[in-house]
């Protein structure tokens, strides 16, 4: 019941089967779509009062009118955002389900009173037939109403929402009509009469309405997919649980070690979902918009059940007990999940402290007990603070630095490819090259392009079956058949060169002491890889790295461990099947020129993409949980020492004097005014430039950066989806070249921040060495000889 009412209600109001056309028609206007910003702002206030008033200690009546109030403004701000957002409706009420499905299990069906085990596979069950009741409704509503997809279906939905088109395109001249302007019979004369900005106009508000009335239709389906999705979560949750039955028992470690693997798993699984999310964006926004919030959904909720499950004391205090454990709290406890935590909440922690200190007066003020002593705080405040009093701030902020930057870097380096691509796609187009020599022309980018880290590989395979797909469609070509073909063979010989090649790097890169000791290769996890790599032939766990790792850095890194050549190419053969052939049949169906198949087309590049992204999805899952089983059954064999490792110690010894020095000038209650200054200004620059950057990603009205991939064309005008003509274009005047300019900013700051403790770090060793031992001493402190570090101690 808790599942179904929620979905219900969404069906109801959003969906076809019930008012969706209609709730679509009443928020299609500004002053609406300004109101639901209004609603949003206050389910953000409700939330806050319902923290500040701790409405889970006050009683029942008044958490039940809480809970209401913030179920209808969340409903309502999803109604009249419905146009620009016709998913979050669906989401809002899955949600809903999913926390009161929480309440329920904290205030009812308490872990301590019922067995994990039990509720989470009646949790499943539950989902399991939810699913099967809405798949149904939907299946005997399209039977009965006639409402299958077809082009009669499309017509009627497309008739029903005909304020959605008027609202995306206001003509006083002209009124948008689906099956004139819109459907695979459209008046192609009369859309040549508006003019090419006029009639690209028309195209993108005909897509924005038909995006509305598809999830309209479609609404019920999607619900039904998320209960199965939840169901197998629950499973797997309830096979974890299982293992908590036992409260006294010699095997309780063994149990909670498996739970905390089954756990970790599902978290390991929605992050290589988010990854994946991005490997696709190249060929639909969309999907891999969905994908990035269906993973951060999903790890809150994760991580948020597993803890209410089995306890943080009880996971620390068997993690004391057993390896596996031990590396999970220590990487839940270590710098760079701080630095992720601070970088995701970033404003919302001064806002939660705020919070946090009304909240305590409120207590004092209504009577309620406090067990803090009258403090500024409340006690579970209080403890948040002290604990993150006690965390090496500087650190930290260094580390939040280098996320940042590392996303910002991989968007833009994303976004300057297709742009690359796109000016090469028209240069050789122009060019009237023959298709064989156009095939060595692309592989030769191709190579290029791969050498680069942060260039995926996927946008290459992107490019390959862009290019060729839509060279081989021209009159007297090989064809669009041959031309796929081509184009999966081209990109096949390439990443076999290419994988060649960046291994050559890494081989070379490998002989530096410096760079062994930079990926660790006397670290557990990085000989766990090493080990599965050198299994011989086609081992799936070998293969899931090979195939689904970073293009450039694992082949570099197969390079570093001085692998076998054949071995690698021979693993990484299926890269073929999995991501080559997807990608490469993506590109050149986005130049598909049979009009009469163009709907069916699209719907196939759709389904192509979102299965090239399930199967990077699942092979990242599988060769990390393999790295985690290694690690967990060879941990002790494999961090013993090696003699070929003996260099990387050494200088692991001899560094561990600059290290502490540059850890003590670093500690935040030594830094001078000046320094943190400068530390929370990079940290804050790169942050909101980060912001910036995937808030921009995840809307539809862009403001950062225009929309562009590489069948678009630099010449066009923006409404045609180009540039204009000039490639700076790209930017949006001013918030793009704002985030730029923040991004420049803090990086700068964040260099000079890093010289400035380095200068202090060396400093202090001096002071404290030889005269020789000075003029010995390298002036670099990152990626040079450190030899010079252990005279110091030597010396005194």
């Amino acid at each position: 019941l808790l599942i179904l009412l929620p979905e219900a209600l969404a069906i109801a109001l959003f969906s076809s089967i019930g008012f969706g056309a209609t709730v679509a028609g009443f928020g299609a206007s500004e002053i609406m779509d300004m109101v639901g910003n209004g609603a949003a702002c206050l389910c953000a206030l409700i939330l806050a009062l319902a923290f500040v008033v701790d409405v889970h200690r006050r009683g029942i009546v008044v958490q039940i009118i809480m809970a209401l109030l913030l179920a209808a403004c969340l409903v309502a701000t999803s109604a009249l955002k419905f146009i620009g957002y016709p998913w979050f409706s669906f989401f809002v009420c899955f949600g809903i389900s999913i926390a009161l499905i929480a309440h329920m299990r904290v205030r009812c069906f308490k872990p301590s009173d019922i067995a994990g085990k039990r509720f989470f596979e009646s949790l499943a069950l539950s989902f399991v037939l939810a699913a099967l009741i809405i798949f149904g409704a939907w299946m005997g509503w399209q039977a009965m109403a006639d409402k299958f997809w077809n082009s009669a279906t499309r017509t009627s939905l497309a008739e029903t929402n005909q304020d959605v088109y008027n609202y995306f395109y206001s003509n006083s001249t002209l009124t948008l009509n689906y099956t004139l302007h819109c459907s695979e019979s459209k008046d192609a004369a009369f859309l040549a009469t508006l003019g090419t900005d006029n009639a690209a106009t028309v195209a993108s508000a005909c897509k924005s309405a038909e995006t509305v009335w598809f999830m309209q239709w479609a609404g019920p389906s999607a619900i039904g997919i998320g209960n199965i999705i939840v169901a197998a979560v629950s499973w797997v949750f309830s096979q974890a649980a299982a293992s908590l039955q036992y409260d006294e028992s010699e095997t309780e470690t063994h149990k909670v070690k498996r739970a905390l693997k089954n756990s970790t798993a599902l978290v390991v699984l929605m992050l290589t979902i988010m990854y994946a999310a991005q490997y696709v964006s190249g060929a639909n926004v969309t999907i891999s918009s969905g994908l990035l919030a269906l993973g951060a959904a999903s790890v809150a909720t994760i991580v948020g059940f597993m803890l209410l499950e089995f306890g943080f004391a009880r996971l620390n205090a068997h993690a004391k007990k057993d390896r596996l454990a031990q590396n999970l709290m220590n990487m839940l406890k270590s710098e760079w999940m701080k630095a992720l935590m601070v970088a995701g909440l970033n404003i919302f922690i001064p806002i939660m402290a705020l919070l946090d200190r009304i909240r305590q007066k409120i207590r004092r003020c209504t009577g309620l007990p406090c067990a803090d002593g009258g403090g500024k705080f409340t006690a579970e405040g209080q403890r948040v603070v002290n604990e993150m009093s006690s965390w090496a701030w500087c650190s930290i902020f260094f580390k939040v630095n280098l996320v940042g930057l590392l996303g910002v870097s991989l968007l833009m380096g994303m976004k300057l490819t297709y742009v690359f691509f796109s000016w090469l796609n028209e240069t050789l187009a122009a060019a009237n090259l023959g298709f064989p020599l156009l095939c060595v022309m692309i592989l030769g980018v191709a190579l290029l392009m791969f050498l680069c880290p942060i260039v995926p590989g996927s946008a290459v395979y992107l490019f390959a079956g862009v290019v060729l797909g839509a060279q081989s469609q021209l009159t007297g070509s090989v064809g669009f058949p041959l031309g796929v073909a081509a184009g999966v063979l081209v990109s096949s010989v390439c990443k076999m060169i290419a994988c060649i090649l960046q291994y050559s790097m890494g081989y070379g890169m490998g002989k530096f002491v410096k760079v062994q000791q930079f990926v660790g290769v006397d670290k557990v996890p990085t000989r766990a890889m090493e080990q599965i790599l050198n299994q011989r032939g086609l081992k799936i766990d070998k293969v899931a790295i090979l195939v689904a790792g970073p293009d450039w850095p694992t082949s570099v890194l197969c390079g570093i461990l001085r692998l076998n050549v054949p071995a690698m190419l021979l693993g990484t053969l299926p890269v073929i099947l999995v991501s080559i052939i997807p990608q490469v049949l993506v590109g050149a169906l986005l130049t598909y020129q049979d009009e009469s198949s163009s709907g069916i087309m699209s719907i196939i590049s759709s389904s192509v993409t979102l299965a090239a992204a399930v199967v990077q999805a699942l092979a990242m899952f599988f060769f990390t949980y393999r790295i985690m089983k290694v690690v967990d059954e060879d941990g002790e064999k494999l961090a013993m020492e090696r003699e070929e490792h003996r260099a990387v110690a050494e200088l692991t010894r001899k560094e561990q004097d600059y290290v502490q020095a540059l850890k003590e000038v670093s500690d935040w209650k030594r830094l001078s005014c000046a320094q943190k200054t400068t530390v929370l200004l990079s940290s804050f620059c790169i942050l909101v430039a980060s912001f910036i950057f995937m808030a921009d990603y995840s809307v539809t009205d862009k403001f950062c950066f225009r929309s562009f991939n590489i069948t678009s064309k630099i010449g066009a005008s923006y409404l045609e989806g180009g540039l204009a003509g000039n490639a700076l274009n790209l930017v949006i005047v001013p918030m793009g070249w704002v985030a730029l300019g923040l991004a420049v900013t803090g990086t700068t700051l964040h260099v000079v921040i890093n010289k400035w403790l380095a200068c202090n770090a060396r400093s202090n060793l001096v002071s404290g060495a030889s005269k020789t031992d000075v003029q010995a001493m390298s002036p670099s402190t990152i990626g040079k000889s450190t030899s010079s570090y252990s005279a110091f101690k030597d010396t005194e």
